[in-house]
């Protein structure tokens, strides 16, 4: 993990943003398994759904896909966010009350926050939540997270973009395989790096090798990317030490 708290020396936590079946999930898990394998990281449906198993209340909003109230929402992404900095949280925020909450939570901290917003076309989304067959992904209950999601989202998007002081943004596009996925976000993550660290690492050397069982170059272009990635983060750390 970053030695000064933060990843890269810029980013005191990264959101992630997207509507249920854009690929959250799985990018998740790439970033983790190529760049930061040890970055706490939640999703605020899991939680919820967790909670599920004990509240009632819960079950039935979660079951028939209905938001959960902003209160309970802001609250548990802060207790999760003051206790596993730096890290990533999936599906916050949803809606422009939350945002607010959210640029409070972080100026009061003096954070600055990656946003990763994934957008997918609704057929897609629709065909891998329908072959994931999870207990609400009924078919009503998928339109209506779409319509939450098209109604309550440029709002959202609009508040940070007007905060560039607190948040920098990358937007992916979550209708390709999931490598080419990574491999955007990672080129897009590289070119918001400061130029200061480049400039101190002088000969940078990162192995780019396609296994055998590789159909394509993505996983190894995704592996000499985050190479690179963790040769910037331990030139910063050794400067902390």
């Amino acid at each position: 993990m970053p030695s000064d708290g933060k990843i890269l020396a810029k980013w005191d936590y990264i959101l992630l943003l997207g509507e249920s079946g854009s690929g959250k999930g799985t990018l998740v898990k790439n970033i983790k398994r190529y760049w930061m394998p040890d970055l706490n990281s939640a999703s605020m449906g899991d939680i919820f759904r967790e909670k599920a198993q004990t509240d009632l209340e819960i079950k039935s909003m979660t079951d028939h896909g209905v938001l959960i109230d902003d209160e309970a929402t802001c609250r548990v992404f802060n207790e999760f966010a003051q206790t596993h900095a730096p890290g990533m949280m999936d599906g916050f925020p949803r809606n422009r009350q939350q945002t607010l909450n959210l640029i409070k939570f972080i100026k009061e901290r003096h954070w600055r926050v990656l946003v990763i917003d994934i957008h997918c076309n609704v057929e897609i989304i629709l065909e891998r939540l329908m072959a994931r067959r999870r207990a609400d992904d009924e078919l009503n209950i998928m339109y209506k997270r779409n319509l939450d999601h098209r109604t309550l989202h440029p709002h959202v998007m609009d508040e940070i973009k007007r905060r560039a002081d607190l948040f920098d943004i990358i937007s992916v596009n979550g209708n390709d395989h999931e490598e080419v996925v990574l491999s955007n976000f990672l080129l897009q993550l590289l070119r918001l790096v400061d130029m200061l660290y480049l400039y101190d690492l002088k000969r940078v050397e990162t192995i780019f090798e396609v296994s055998d069982s590789e159909s394509s170059v993505d996983p190894a272009v995704n592996r000499w990317i985050s190479d690179f990635l963790h040769s910037v983060q331990n030139r910063i750390n050794s400067s902390y030490e």
